[in-house]
């Protein structure tokens, strides 16, 4: 893939919401058509250590950022100022995401829930109900709805969230048509085309956990805003 050596007008930023087929494009796209120096990926630490890493930055340092990806809220434009932001994302069935994180967090002993989430007895319904991560309770709503908006009312908060994709995200794609989304990317971005292979993909699908339907009502009943989100991406 051609990489890109100008500097462009606008500063992409991709908004990896955990378990959404995001580290597909991170590491199969964007580190390929993005030099290291205009690259900025951030993993390690949360949405306020990116702010103070942004915060602390000389300028002629954020000038050669041309593109910021990682696990982060909505709103960290407010601390890069070298150029405007174009943002992307890439949001999920909330059931389907929510048994990934579950999965997820069992299979990685260096997580910091897994010696919680395997002890035994305790269910994915455990998990969603007993509140140890804001993940799995309309995680995506909270990451896009902003910067101190996680605790608003629901229907604040989701409405936060709808404006802030309307109004600044480029292009916003759902796992469940990656390609299509790789496809809508390609053609704002002016990228020629883009050959990848899957990353982080477990040799254990989401979609082969059988839950029975109280747990599936729980699990639904803590991301109806998850649901109304991905339900309006898809009508778009």
């Amino acid at each position: 893939m051609k990489r890109l050596f100008k500097t462009p007008e606008k500063t992409l930023i991709f908004l990896h919401i955990p378990k959404c087929a995001g580290t597909t494009l991170t590491e199969e796209i964007l580190k390929h058509r993005f030099l290291t120096r205009h690259l900025l990926v951030f993993y390690e630490g949360g949405t306020r250590d990116l702010i103070q890493k942004l915060e602390s930055m000389p300028m002629h340092e954020q000038k050669r950022i041309f593109c910021i990806a990682g696990h982060f809220a909505f709103g960290i434009h407010r601390f890069y100022q070298a150029r405007p932001v174009e943002y992307v994302t890439i949001l999920r069935d909330p059931v389907e995401r929510v048994i990934s994180h579950y999965l997820y967090v069992q299979r990685h002993p260096e997580h910091p829930l897994h010696e919680r989430v395997t002890q035994p007895g305790f269910t994915i319904r455990d998990y969603v109900e007993s509140g140890i991560t804001p993940e799995v309770r309309n995680g995506q709503t909270r990451l896009l709805a902003g910067l101190g908006r996680g605790n608003l009312p629901d229907r604040e908060m989701l409405d936060a969230a709808r404006r802030n994709l309307e109004g600044f995200f480029r292009v916003v794609g759902l796992t469940e048509d990656f390609d299509d989304f790789l496809q809508k990317l390609r053609t704002a971005m002016h990228w020629p085309q883009l050959h990848y292979s899957k990353r982080n993909v477990s040799d254990y699908s989401s979609r082969s956990m059988e839950l029975d339907t109280e747990t599936l009502e729980v699990i639904r009943s803590f991301n109806r805003l998850d649901e109304a989100l991905v339900d309006h991406v898809r009508t778009k």
